[in-house]
């Protein structure tokens, strides 16, 4: 399972043909009437573009990105009021297996929107971030799909940031992801086997977050700048399912205002994320907590391309930190068996017409380039 997993730790080398074919995607897109770029997607795979979109926001002359990882009809209903004409919308499917029924039951919600105006050219609207031979393969093909991008399968889900379901949607809207790469390119040098541990910044944060864990400060406190502020959701993500487990597991704790010290039990360990410096009225706060015996820990970063170099960072240390606590961070037992539960309801529903399943018709992928319009 562990060595299957491990995609993500050489992303340098493997995005450098996915990085050309993204760029060449976006190029091909400039001539069309796309305004919109809307990615149906759960978990790890919204997340990340939902923290560079709202760090980022969209270049001028790019599309907007609407990231929707909810099947709440009133979530649902908000996006398609915010949509333009059918053929300005870009609907991204992202799913790794390619079976997680949310992102499937919304793209079949928007593809029979859009195949209502659009008939046989429908598919032009749509593309899909998936692993090779998934379902969703099979049916970008049969629907005739814009583009399938098929993602490393040695790259789990909350670990993807780097890859296609971080990129190609940040691409679209104009962020440099280039830039972002280069500086997960030096997290990556520092990270390498050949460095010692104790030099590895990804080793060393997650040693000591794994240990502190251990002795009971297993609450991980957030304070996080406001311009990078939704980065405490993906990190929340990624530490609460890579670590919570086997009843052990780190706590994240984010969005909060920093309190005073007398306020936090024993259990707290405080992190500071900021671009620049952090405010006189929080560096009062966080050396309040460090004098009273919590651990804080800060990173500063120059800018907002630095979290191309957080995103690994936070991968090798969660996947450290597991390693501290005895436990495996690329399993998901209970995702898994709750995606089980729901589809074993759904199955049993279908027949009292009270439910039912998404209905993938075989077919070969049609892998092509986009059309020009």
């Amino acid at each position: 399972m562990i060595k299957n997993s491990l995609g993500w730790l050489d992303l340098g080398s493997k995005m450098e043909v996915p990085v050309a074919e993204i760029l060449a995607f976006v190029e091909e897109m400039k001539v069309t009437e796309v305004k919109f770029v809307v990615l149906l997607g759960m978990g790890g795979s919204s997340l990340a573009p939902m923290v560079l979109k709202d760090t980022f926001g969209s270049a001028p002359g790019y599309p907007s990105l609407v990231v929707l990882d909810s099947t709440d009809p009133e979530a649902i209903t908000a996006v398609e009021a915010a949509l333009g004409r059918p053929k300005e919308n870009l609907f991204i499917v992202s799913s790794k297996s390619g079976s997680t029924i949310e992102p499937l039951s919304l793209f079949e919600h928007f593809y029979a929107k859009v195949k209502a105006k659009l008939g046989s050219e429908a598919g032009d609207c749509f593309v899909a971030i998936t692993d090779p031979g998934s379902s969703l393969e099979a049916l970008a093909g049969q629907r005739d799909f814009r583009w399938c991008f098929l993602n490393p399968p040695d790259i789990g889900g909350r670990f993807s940031a780097l890859s296609y379901f971080g990129l190609l949607p940040a691409a679209l809207t104009g962020i440099d992801i280039k830039k972002l790469l280069a500086h997960a390119g030096r997290i990556r040098a520092a990270v390498d086997p050949a460095v010692a541990a104790a030099d590895n910044p990804g080793i060393t944060l997650g040693a000591a977050i794994g240990y502190l864990s251990t002795i009971g400060r297993d609450k991980l406190t957030f304070f996080v700048s406001k311009e990078i502020s939704s980065f405490g959701l993906w990190i929340e993500q990624l530490l609460a399912e890579s670590t919570g487990k086997e009843g052990k597991g780190i706590v994240p704790v984010t969005g909060g205002a920093l309190g005073s010290p007398e306020e936090y039990a024993n259990d707290r360990v405080f992190v500071s994320i900021s671009i620049g410096p952090v405010t006189p009225e929080v560096e009062a706060a966080l050396k309040a907590l460090s004098e009273a015996g919590h651990p804080v820990i800060r990173f500063c970063l120059e800018d907002t391309y630095e979290l191309g170099a957080e995103f690994l960072r936070w991968e090798v240390a969660t996947a450290a930190a597991g390693f501290i606590l005895g436990i495996n961070p690329f399993d998901q037992p209970d995702v898994e068996s709750a995606k089980k539960l729901t589809r074993k309801l759904l199955d049993k529903g279908e027949g009292a017409g009270v439910g039912g399943g998404i209905e993938v018709e075989e077919g070969p992928i049609k892998r092509r380039p986009c059309r020009r319009r």
